[in-house]
């Protein structure tokens, strides 16, 4: 749905009555002291019934609906340094383009970014507080093409929040992705997506917690030691964050008298406003009830977050995505690992088109001898538990995700049906400028 603010000017043609020459209707206006907005700019009605330019105001931000607006979470005073002079992301189509953080947050394109010869865009500043931070771009315009993808850089992922204010308007047919990690076998921590959450390590023992302000809880390990019959493992909880994560499921061991216990969910944290901004928290471990080796499998990492302010427009007729990383096991007595929480999505533009995809789903539980781990938020279903033991000699699963949230703000912002989980998305007005 297009989300276009109306102007409240007034434009009659105005007739001379007394034989002089006739006034441009462009220059009139109705009440006295009313307002308009041209572009950026903040427009005054005089007394005289004409459009005061002594009165014009340049809104650092934006004008909507006649009146100065501010963008979320950045000061305006760095928000005016964002102009039109800033470097474009428009690459053609079928472009490489990635966010690093390898010496310093950015974004490289290959051939370039829209300009011939400029193929990085650096961050303006980051801002290290509230946790967990973000870092500005200033561009001065966004088109992603449909075979165009924007990807983290797998190893060099920013830890903080990315906030972009776009001078002119955005359009995205293509893909932006900043998903969490899904976990692995290996030792590697899954990462969260940029000012997301890790998952769990791997352990040797009971399952270890995600990170994050609602990490999932690892699964425990039962069982004396170096008795490899006697050991279960149970499996790690679902992250939260708009939504709860699932609990792991119950471990049995081989000899059918030891229990490896579930690990807990992740709650709710954040705003619906996603004021501060900040992702999804990751998935806990799973029990490892294995003796030769280190089996407790690691979390899935959390969806990151990403803020886009144009000052004009964003259309969406693409896909823009932040969903949690699903969580690792095998179908042993091992515990799976819990599925990483969704992050967030902020849009804001004073006109909003809402026509393609926007997720923030959680990541699916791994699995053990009990079967395939809890299913993350998604759609319209909230996350799932993860599946506890029915015969000897089985781990406990892991947990899905809970979701995560998305923000339409400006004009009559509303949330199409293509926002997943169906809850996560909220709305509002852009925010009078002090």
């Amino acid at each position: 749905m297009a989300l276009v603010l109306g102007s409240c000017g007034f434009s009659p043609a105005q007739i001379d009555t007394d034989g002089g020459e006739g006034v441009d209707a462009a220059d009139t206006c109705g009440a006295a002291a009313s307002t308009t907005c041209t572009g950026r700019t903040r427009r005054t009605c005089g007394a005289d019934h004409r459009w005061d330019s002594a009165a014009d105001k340049l809104c650092d931000y934006t004008c909507s609906e006649g009146t100065c607006v501010a963008a979320s979470n950045v000061p305006l005073t760095d928000v005016v340094t964002c102009t039109a002079d800033a470097p474009a992301l428009t690459p053609a189509a079928g472009s490489t383009v990635s966010l690093s953080a390898s010496g310093g947050t950015h974004i490289d394109c290959s051939p370039n970014c829209g300009t011939v010869g400029v193929t990085r865009i650096n961050a303006v500043k980051t801002y290290a507080t509230p946790l967990p931070g973000f870092s500005l771009f200033c561009l001065s315009k966004i088109e992603l093409q449909g075979a165009t993808q924007l990807l983290v850089a797998t190893n060099t992922v920013p830890p903080e929040a990315i906030l972009m204010v776009v001078d002119d308007a955005v359009s995205i047919a293509g893909i932006i992705s900043f998903d969490g990690a899904g976990a692995g076998s290996g030792a590697a921590v899954a990462s969260g997506g940029p000012g997301g959450f890790a998952g769990a390590d791997l352990s040797t023992n009971s399952g270890h917690d995600g990170q994050g302000p609602c990490r999932g809880h690892g699964g425990t390990t039962s069982g004396p030691q170096f008795t490899g019959n006697d050991y279960s493992g149970g499996g790690g909880g679902g992250a939260g964050n708009a939504s709860i994560g699932g609990d792991g499921g119950t471990g049995e061991c081989v000899d059918g008298d030891h229990h490896g216990g579930p690990g807990m969910h992740g709650g709710l944290c954040g705003t619906d406003e996603l004021i501060p901004l900040i992702g999804g928290s990751g998935g806990g471990g799973g029990g490892d009830a294995t003796i030769n080796g280190a089996y407790g499998y690691g979390g899935g990492g959390g969806g990151g977050v990403l803020q886009i302010s144009s000052r004009t427009s964003i259309a969406v007729t693409g896909s823009i995505s932040a969903r949690g990383g699903a969580g690792f096991g095998t179908a042993t007595v091992d515990g799976g690992s819990g599925g990483g929480a969704g992050g967030g999505l902020l849009l804001e533009a004073p006109a909003i088109l809402l026509t393609g995809q926007l997720s923030v789903d959680g990541g699916n539980g791994g699995l053990a001898g009990a079967g395939a781990g809890g299913t993350g938020a998604s759609g319209g279903n909230q996350a799932a538990n993860g599946r506890s033991h029915t015969a000897n000699g089985q781990g406990g699963t892991g947990g899905g995700g809970g979701g995560g949230r998305i923000r339409i703000v400006g004009g009559n912002a509303t949330c199409t049906s293509g926002v997943s989980p169906n809850t996560a998305c909220t709305t509002g007005a852009l925010v009078v400028a002090p």
